[in-house]
């Protein structure tokens, strides 16, 4: 069965998810423990770990195996596998790992929030991550998740590692900015960061949040749609 195949060939994908996943929260839980240690003398930090967590599921999704897809893709397509093959199973595949990440990363947290209960009596945690660890949310992120896969595998075949490594930039320097633009435009910040963050608040009241949902869809269905056309016209070489 040709899905055989491909999780023979992703067999060690899932050690490459855990360890994504638990270097990212063991990261952040030891950056809680050290400030609370030595600044925070209220010791109510959330449970960064486990939002950190949540942020390895990007690497150990893009980089599944230490390789990223469109290596997998080249491979495929070489050992005689069609692309609409590739496509189907490797999708499947990372399903099942960010399902398993996710997963991970619920019981990672579940794991920090008893360890501060333990070391900090009357600890609460100040950041609602059960709205995040909520089914719909998840599934939601595993499709997500799954586009990006596809997409990035299509920019990449196509550009090259220079398009990954711009994509790769965008996605993450996005990561860092609009969460903190957000942070301090609330807090009535006056710097370029904090009026950034007034123009994302300003531009998501623009619309309802049902458009906003909509419009995420078709996001998601264009960058699927940009990768499945990117990799169909792929020319593969030996």
């Amino acid at each position: 069965m040709v899905f055989k195949r491909y999780l023979r060939a992703a067999r060690r994908d899932p050690l490459w998810m855990l360890g994504w996943v638990g270097g990212f929260w063991l990261f952040g839980t030891i950056l809680v423990l050290i400030i609370n240690a030595t600044v925070n003398d209220e010791r109510d930090y959330a449970c960064m770990g486990a939002l950190f967590s949540l942020a390895g599921l990007l690497p150990g999704t893009l980089s599944r195996g230490g390789g990223s897809g469109h290596v997998r893709f080249r491979l495929a397509v070489i050992m005689g596998q069609t692309r609409r093959s590739f496509l189907l199973w490797d999708t499947v595949i990372t399903l099942l790992l960010t399902g398993m990440g996710l997963l991970f990363s619920w019981g990672l947290w579940h794991v920090e929030s008893g360890l501060y209960r333990l070391l900090y009596p009357g600890y609460a945690d100040d950041l609602p991550l059960g709205l995040v660890f909520n089914w719909r949310v998840l599934l939601l992120l595993m499709v997500v998740l799954a586009v990006m896969t596809v997409f990035f595998t299509g920019i990449t075949q196509r550009y090259g590692t220079k398009g990954f490594g711009l994509l790769w930039l965008l996605l993450w320097g996005g990561c860092m900015v609009i969460p903190g633009a957000l942070g301090s435009a609330a807090d009535g910040g006056t710097s370029l960061l904090a009026r950034l963050g007034s123009g994302i608040l300003w531009a998501a009241g623009l619309l309802p949040p049902a458009a906003w949902a909509a419009a995420g869809v078709v996001l998601l269905v264009g960058l699927a749609a940009t990768g499945v056309l990117s990799l169909k016209k792929a020319e593969v070489r030996l």
